[in-house]
Protein backbone atom coordinates (compact mmCIF):
# COMPACT_ATOMS: atom_id res chain seq x y z
CA UNK A 1 0.00 0.00 0.00
CA UNK A 2 1.44 3.39 -0.99
CA UNK A 3 2.88 5.35 2.28
CA UNK A 4 1.38 8.91 0.57
CA UNK A 5 -1.87 10.28 0.61
CA UNK A 6 -3.13 9.14 -2.08
CA UNK A 7 -4.19 6.08 -3.11
CA UNK A 8 -5.72 3.46 -6.22
CA UNK A 9 -9.82 2.11 -6.33
CA UNK A 10 -8.19 -0.83 -4.77
CA UNK A 11 -6.11 0.38 -1.93
CA UNK A 12 -9.47 2.08 -1.05
CA UNK A 13 -11.55 -0.76 -0.97
CA UNK A 14 -8.82 -2.45 1.09
CA UNK A 15 -8.66 0.62 3.51
CA UNK A 16 -12.71 -0.12 3.85
CA UNK A 17 -13.38 3.53 2.14
CA UNK A 18 -17.06 4.27 0.92
CA UNK A 19 -16.62 5.87 -2.52
CA UNK A 20 -18.39 6.42 -5.53
CA UNK A 21 -16.56 4.56 -8.73
CA UNK A 22 -14.25 6.90 -10.18
CA UNK A 23 -15.03 7.92 -14.23
CA UNK A 24 -12.90 6.00 -16.99
CA UNK A 25 -9.52 8.20 -17.80
CA UNK A 26 -7.25 7.44 -20.10
CA UNK A 27 -3.80 8.82 -21.81
CA UNK A 28 -4.67 11.35 -24.05
CA UNK A 29 -1.86 10.37 -26.04
CA UNK A 30 -1.81 6.75 -26.42
CA UNK A 31 -5.28 5.71 -25.05
CA UNK A 32 -4.37 3.54 -22.59
CA UNK A 33 -6.66 3.36 -18.91
CA UNK A 34 -4.92 4.76 -16.36
CA UNK A 35 -5.56 4.18 -12.92
CA UNK A 36 -7.39 6.54 -11.01
CA UNK A 37 -5.63 8.38 -7.50
CA UNK A 38 -7.90 9.73 -4.79
CA UNK A 39 -7.62 11.02 -1.31
CA UNK A 40 -9.45 11.41 1.89
CA UNK A 41 -10.73 14.91 2.26
CA UNK A 42 -13.72 15.69 4.96
CA UNK A 43 -14.60 11.94 5.04
CA UNK A 44 -15.37 11.56 1.25
CA UNK A 45 -12.79 9.94 -1.27
CA UNK A 46 -11.88 12.32 -3.80
CA UNK A 47 -10.37 11.28 -7.06
CA UNK A 48 -7.57 13.79 -7.65
CA UNK A 49 -5.58 12.45 -10.22
CA UNK A 50 -3.90 9.31 -12.12
CA UNK A 51 -0.78 7.16 -12.41
CA UNK A 52 1.46 8.33 -15.27
CA UNK A 53 0.80 6.58 -18.26
CA UNK A 54 4.75 5.94 -18.72
CA UNK A 55 4.15 6.14 -22.81
CA UNK A 56 6.69 7.87 -25.13
CA UNK A 57 4.68 10.58 -25.59
CA UNK A 58 3.80 11.57 -22.03
CA UNK A 59 7.32 11.34 -21.14
CA UNK A 60 8.21 13.53 -23.74
CA UNK A 61 5.33 15.99 -22.53
CA UNK A 62 6.43 16.04 -19.06
CA UNK A 63 10.03 16.82 -19.90
CA UNK A 64 9.06 19.75 -22.36
CA UNK A 65 7.44 21.17 -19.91
CA UNK A 66 9.93 20.52 -17.20
CA UNK A 67 12.24 22.30 -19.65
CA UNK A 68 9.77 25.53 -20.22
CA UNK A 69 9.87 25.32 -16.17
CA UNK A 70 13.55 25.38 -15.78
CA UNK A 71 13.92 27.97 -18.19
CA UNK A 72 11.43 30.30 -16.48
CA UNK A 73 13.29 29.77 -13.49
CA UNK A 74 16.17 30.88 -15.08
CA UNK A 75 14.77 33.93 -16.65
CA UNK A 76 13.94 35.17 -13.16
CA UNK A 77 16.75 34.59 -11.40
CA UNK A 78 18.56 36.28 -14.34
CA UNK A 79 16.22 39.06 -13.86
CA UNK A 80 17.12 39.12 -10.05
CA UNK A 81 21.10 39.14 -10.88
CA UNK A 82 20.52 42.02 -12.97
CA UNK A 83 18.51 43.52 -10.35
CA UNK A 84 21.32 42.80 -7.49
CA UNK A 85 23.87 45.20 -10.01
CA UNK A 86 25.88 42.25 -11.80
CA UNK A 87 26.71 44.07 -15.20
CA UNK A 88 25.48 41.86 -18.43
CA UNK A 89 29.39 41.55 -19.19
CA UNK A 90 29.72 39.29 -15.68
CA UNK A 91 26.27 37.57 -16.21
CA UNK A 92 27.75 34.02 -16.39
CA UNK A 93 31.21 34.99 -13.85
CA UNK A 94 32.64 32.38 -11.74
CA UNK A 95 35.78 33.09 -9.87
CA UNK A 96 38.42 30.02 -8.30
CA UNK A 97 39.56 32.61 -6.00
CA UNK A 98 39.63 30.36 -2.81
CA UNK A 99 38.58 32.77 -0.04
CA UNK A 100 35.75 33.57 -2.11
CA UNK A 101 34.71 30.40 -2.10
CA UNK A 102 35.11 29.59 1.37
CA UNK A 103 33.14 32.77 2.12
CA UNK A 104 30.13 31.43 0.00
CA UNK A 105 30.24 27.96 1.85
CA UNK A 106 30.31 29.64 4.90
CA UNK A 107 27.67 32.14 4.42
CA UNK A 108 25.43 31.32 7.00
CA UNK A 109 27.85 31.49 10.06
CA UNK A 110 29.76 34.25 8.89
CA UNK A 111 28.61 36.20 11.74
CA UNK A 112 28.89 39.73 9.80
CA UNK A 113 32.80 39.02 8.70
CA UNK A 114 33.26 39.80 5.13
CA UNK A 115 35.79 40.36 2.53
CA UNK A 116 38.11 43.22 1.78
CA UNK A 117 40.25 42.32 -1.91
CA UNK A 118 42.91 44.63 -3.51
CA UNK A 119 44.48 44.40 -6.49
CA UNK A 120 46.08 46.31 -9.43
CA UNK A 121 43.35 47.72 -11.80
CA UNK A 122 42.54 44.87 -13.90
CA UNK A 123 43.33 42.32 -11.78
CA UNK A 124 39.78 40.58 -12.04
CA UNK A 125 38.33 41.97 -8.86
CA UNK A 126 34.99 42.90 -10.40
CA UNK A 127 34.80 39.45 -12.10
CA UNK A 128 35.35 37.29 -8.91
CA UNK A 129 32.55 39.97 -6.63
CA UNK A 130 30.12 39.59 -9.79
CA UNK A 131 30.44 35.77 -9.37
CA UNK A 132 29.87 36.02 -5.57
CA UNK A 133 27.02 37.91 -6.04
CA UNK A 134 25.41 35.77 -8.99
CA UNK A 135 26.03 32.70 -6.77
CA UNK A 136 24.23 34.24 -3.95
CA UNK A 137 21.50 35.08 -4.99
CA UNK A 138 20.85 31.41 -6.67
CA UNK A 139 20.73 30.50 -3.30
CA UNK A 140 17.89 33.48 -2.40
CA UNK A 141 20.06 36.21 -0.88
CA UNK A 142 19.32 39.72 -1.42
CA UNK A 143 22.36 41.35 -2.62
CA UNK A 144 23.45 44.92 -3.16
CA UNK A 145 26.88 44.89 -5.80
CA UNK A 146 27.62 48.75 -6.68
CA UNK A 147 30.69 51.29 -6.09
CA UNK A 148 30.69 53.57 -3.82
CA UNK A 149 30.19 56.36 -6.43
CA UNK A 150 26.78 54.81 -7.55
CA UNK A 151 25.74 54.34 -3.81
CA UNK A 152 26.18 57.39 -3.08
CA UNK A 153 24.09 59.14 -5.77
CA UNK A 154 21.46 56.92 -5.21
CA UNK A 155 21.08 57.95 -1.08
CA UNK A 156 21.26 61.50 -2.52
CA UNK A 157 18.48 60.86 -4.91
CA UNK A 158 16.35 59.81 -1.94
CA UNK A 159 16.82 63.39 -0.37
CA UNK A 160 13.70 64.79 -0.06
CA UNK A 161 12.47 68.76 0.45
CA UNK A 162 11.58 68.17 4.32
CA UNK A 163 15.53 67.31 4.87
CA UNK A 164 15.11 63.43 5.33
CA UNK A 165 18.24 62.38 4.65
CA UNK A 166 17.85 58.06 5.87
CA UNK A 167 15.87 56.45 3.79
CA UNK A 168 17.86 55.60 0.51
CA UNK A 169 20.85 53.83 2.95
CA UNK A 170 18.22 51.15 4.01
CA UNK A 171 18.86 49.70 0.67
CA UNK A 172 22.34 49.71 1.41
CA UNK A 173 22.29 48.61 4.43
CA UNK A 174 19.86 46.08 5.22
CA UNK A 175 20.49 43.55 2.68
CA UNK A 176 22.04 40.12 3.01
CA UNK A 177 25.24 41.26 1.53
CA UNK A 178 26.46 44.66 0.67
CA UNK A 179 29.02 44.94 -2.31
CA UNK A 180 31.10 48.07 -2.71
CA UNK A 181 33.39 47.56 -5.56
CA UNK A 182 36.55 49.80 -6.70
CA UNK A 183 36.68 51.79 -3.61
CA UNK A 184 38.99 54.90 -3.54
CA UNK A 185 37.31 56.65 -6.38
CA UNK A 186 35.25 58.82 -4.77
CA UNK A 187 35.99 62.14 -3.31
CA UNK A 188 37.33 63.24 0.88
CA UNK A 189 34.58 65.43 1.35
CA UNK A 190 32.83 65.20 4.53
CA UNK A 191 29.33 64.21 3.24
CA UNK A 192 30.32 61.20 1.09
CA UNK A 193 33.18 59.97 3.93
CA UNK A 194 30.42 60.49 6.67
CA UNK A 195 27.39 58.68 4.52
CA UNK A 196 29.85 56.21 3.58
CA UNK A 197 30.44 55.16 7.87
CA UNK A 198 27.29 55.42 8.11
CA UNK A 199 26.14 52.44 5.80
CA UNK A 200 29.19 50.45 6.85
CA UNK A 201 28.85 50.65 10.68
CA UNK A 202 24.98 50.39 10.21
CA UNK A 203 25.94 46.86 8.27
CA UNK A 204 28.75 46.34 11.25
CA UNK A 205 26.17 46.91 14.39
CA UNK A 206 23.73 44.54 12.46
CA UNK A 207 26.40 42.06 11.83
CA UNK A 208 26.05 41.76 8.07
CA UNK A 209 28.67 41.00 6.08
CA UNK A 210 29.80 43.60 3.45
CA UNK A 211 32.40 42.58 0.84
CA UNK A 212 34.79 45.76 -0.88
CA UNK A 213 37.36 45.54 -3.54
CA UNK A 214 39.99 48.37 -4.39
CA UNK A 215 43.14 49.09 -6.04
CA UNK A 216 44.54 50.18 -2.65
CA UNK A 217 45.25 48.26 0.52
CA UNK A 218 43.36 49.57 3.74
CA UNK A 219 46.28 51.96 4.83
CA UNK A 220 46.30 52.77 1.68
CA UNK A 221 42.94 53.35 0.99
CA UNK A 222 42.86 55.51 4.60
CA UNK A 223 45.17 57.92 3.21
CA UNK A 224 43.23 58.24 -0.21
CA UNK A 225 39.77 58.75 1.59
CA UNK A 226 41.26 61.26 3.78
CA UNK A 227 43.18 63.59 1.05
CA UNK A 228 41.05 66.20 1.44
CA UNK A 229 41.70 66.54 4.95
CA UNK A 230 38.63 64.35 6.77
CA UNK A 231 41.41 62.33 8.13
CA UNK A 232 39.66 60.95 11.22
CA UNK A 233 36.38 59.64 9.10
CA UNK A 234 38.80 58.30 7.19
CA UNK A 235 40.74 56.28 9.21
CA UNK A 236 36.93 55.39 10.78
CA UNK A 237 36.29 53.48 7.65
CA UNK A 238 39.14 51.64 7.25
CA UNK A 239 39.12 50.52 10.72
CA UNK A 240 36.20 49.78 10.52
CA UNK A 241 36.63 47.59 7.50
CA UNK A 242 39.79 45.73 8.80
CA UNK A 243 37.86 44.59 12.03
CA UNK A 244 34.77 43.47 9.88
CA UNK A 245 36.45 41.58 7.02
CA UNK A 246 39.20 39.26 5.93
CA UNK A 247 41.91 40.65 3.74
CA UNK A 248 42.49 38.98 -0.04
CA UNK A 249 45.33 40.04 -2.26
CA UNK A 250 45.00 39.27 -6.15
CA UNK A 251 48.49 38.75 -7.47
CA UNK A 252 49.07 39.54 -10.98
CA UNK A 253 48.69 41.26 -14.08
CA UNK A 254 46.25 43.42 -15.65
CA UNK A 255 44.33 41.44 -17.18
CA UNK A 256 42.52 43.79 -19.50
CA UNK A 257 46.84 44.85 -20.64
CA UNK A 258 47.17 41.33 -21.60
CA UNK A 259 44.15 40.91 -24.37
CA UNK A 260 46.86 42.03 -27.12
CA UNK A 261 45.55 45.49 -27.96
CA UNK A 262 47.39 48.61 -27.93
CA UNK A 263 47.19 50.64 -24.61
CA UNK A 264 46.73 54.19 -23.91
CA UNK A 265 50.16 54.97 -24.77
CA UNK A 266 50.04 52.88 -27.72
CA UNK A 267 52.57 50.81 -26.77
Amino acid sequence: MRENAFFTPREARERGLEFEEPAPIACRWCGKPLTPLGTELLGQVRWLMSEPCGCDEEKAERERVERMQRAEQERNVAEKVTAAGVARKFANARTSIPEIGDFLAGFNRHGGNGLYISGIVGSGKTHAVSALARALVYEGRSVVLTNTLAMLDSIQATYGCDGDRTGGVGRFAGCDLLILDDMGKESGNGWVLTTMFQVINTRYENMRPIVVTSQYTLPALAKRLGRAGEKESAEAIASRLYEMCGIVTLLGIDHRKSEGKPWLSGA
